[in-house]
């Protein structure tokens, strides 16, 4: 979808789907906390509006090990965004709110005030959007 000058046409949801707490065990993948969000994410995403908007990604490491489970929020000419600390049983509502929240910015910045909870102490990053003017040749 293109996106607007009223909001984000579409984005990108990645969902790291190797984290997992400490002392778990690392097989079997399904098993992992960072696999069962993504489904659970893929689920809800599937049974509301945002499927048309939304393209979910599995990402084998978002390399936030310390912070799982890690998400990465981007669009095309849009702020980016990396949380960690997500819980498949717990934050899944939040994190389909802060998407209805991004797709609803022109840039993709979110006001930290504007996040759902789980998605304000739990930020490790936001990367300023690129333009065109700026891209690597």
């Amino acid at each position: 979808m293109k996106a607007t000058t009223d909001n984000i046409g579409s984005c990108i949801l990645h969902v790291c789907t190797s984290c997992r707490i400490s002392g778990a065990p690392r097989e079997p993948k399904e098993d992992r906390q960072g696999f069962i969000l993504y489904k659970k994410i893929s689920e809800a995403i599937r049974d509301n509006d945002l499927q048309d908007r939304v393209e979910l990604r599995p990402a084998e490491c978002l390399s936030i090990c310390p912070r799982p489970c890690g998400i990465a929020l981007s669009s095309a000419g849009a702020w980016t965004y990396l949380f960690g600390d997500q819980e498949p049983n717990k934050t899944v509502q939040e994190i389909l709110d802060c998407l209805k929240l991004y797709l609803k910015t022109s840039d993709g910045f979110m006001v930290r005030g504007l996040r759902p909870k789980a998605l304000r102490s739990s930020i490790l990053g936001r990367v300023p959007p690129i333009t065109r003017e700026e891209t690597c040749i």
